[in-house]
């Protein structure tokens, strides 16, 4: 039986620059490093959940989607 669930949008970016009057998401360019910095970030959320009582975390893949801004090996 499901006792905790939430959402968590792990696997993302820190965007320096935010809201309307900034840079166009598809003119964006990010090191691979700032882009390798998810995986850190995800493994510290995973722990976090883990320590809370979460026993699963779920990472949504985004496999042939041209829309998405995501640093997933996958993608």
């Amino acid at each position: 039986m499901i006792t905790k669930f939430t959402t968590v949008y792990a696997g993302h970016v820190d965007l320096p620059d935010r809201g309307q009057d900034t840079t166009p998401a598809n003119e964006r360019r990010y090191s691979n490093e700032h882009l390798a910095s998810v995986f850190e970030k995800t493994e510290a959320i995973a722990k976090k959940m883990d320590a809370l009582g979460y026993d699963t975390l779920w990472l949504p893949s985004t496999t042939y989607s041209m829309k998405a801004m995501s640093a997933s090996p996958t993608t």
